[in-house]
């Protein structure tokens, strides 16, 4: 699974930890951690550590090389309000379009 491994890079530096020090939280070995740093390249597995290590969502991981922390952290889930809105009216449209059927 490819990694965006500049992002990787900067959240453990930023939390100015080692490389082992990561690998010790990720239950990996160093040369894991030095494998996803130079080329992204991760398991499932290590890729969860990671998102767990950095307390984000995996998929924030995922993506485009070189993309700044800024811009990544842009791109976080709407909040659960808007989620719960957003099924209340679906259910209501459907159930109107159901209605309409019969």
């Amino acid at each position: 699974m490819q990694l965006n491994f500049v992002l990787i890079r900067q959240l453990r530096t930023e939390k100015g930890w080692t490389q082992q020090h990561l690998a010790d939280i990720c239950a990996v070995s160093l040369r894991t951690i030095q494998r996803v740093e130079v080329q992204g390249i991760a398991s499932l597995e290590t890729s969860k550590a990671l998102a767990a290590a950095f307390e984000v969502d995996r998929e924030l991981l995922v993506g485009e090389v070189g993309l700044p922390v800024a811009e990544v952290a842009a791109k976080k889930p709407p909040p659960f309000w808007v989620l719960c809105v957003t099924f209340v009216a679906g259910t209501l449209f459907g159930a109107f379009l159901l209605s309409l059927l019969h």
